[in-house]
């Protein structure tokens, strides 16, 4: 089966069907609030305005003409960015979402423009009571960063919460240098 990468522009004019689609797809299952846990995100106009915003790279991992994960960049400083990810339920399952989280890792951080890597490093915080977030992650070849007291803000219990935070890098993903992850392979 097919499986490719796809970044959403925001000047393309799919783009918002595709990322409604992601939105319904993630409230339908449940996924919402577990993404957007600081309750920033509960519309569709919320959601697209979030993802859609300058400094945000939204991409999708398509498995056959299905999506099977949605996937972000923000908070980018330098050549560094914060990464979010959450895979369909259809698509759960070490054998499925592992293999797709590392090809994203590595197509990601080999993404280039004229000067070179976009990407040096990619972290992940997430909150230390969801293990099958951050182990996912470690599962991908990210590495261990820590834990960070009362980082995150969960809206459902109006408390902030200890984070785990991950990071990928070239060097952990395996990524050689001058190397380029294609968006599209057979799995």
């Amino acid at each position: 089966m097919k499986h490719a990468i796809l970044y959403l522009d925001a000047q393309q004019s799919s783009t918002p069907g595709l990322l409604g689609h992601v939105f319904d797809k993630m409230t339908a299952e449940g996924l919402l609030p577990r993404v957007f846990y600081d309750g920033t995100v509960r519309t569709r106009e919320e959601f697209l305005a979030d993802v859609l915003r300058p400094g945000s790279l939204p991409f999708v991992i398509m498995a056959g003409e299905e999506v099977a994960c949605f996937t972000w960049l923000n908070a980018i400083e330098g050549r560094a960015a914060r990464g979010h990810f959450t895979f369909f339920r259809k698509f759960w399952g070490h054998r499925n979402s592992v293999p797709m989280g590392r090809r994203y890792f590595r197509y990601a951080l080999s993404m280039r423009d004229a000067d070179g890597y976009l990407f040096d490093c990619i972290v992940g915080i997430t909150p230390q009571s969801n293990p099958l977030s951050w182990k996912f992650a470690l599962e991908c070849g990210c590495g261990m960063v820590g834990t960070i007291p009362d980082f995150l803000y969960m809206a459902d219990t109006r408390t902030s919460v200890a984070a785990v935070a991950v990071a990928a890098t070239r060097e952990g993903m395996g990524v050689k240098d001058g190397e380029v992850m294609e968006a599209v392979w057979d799995a």
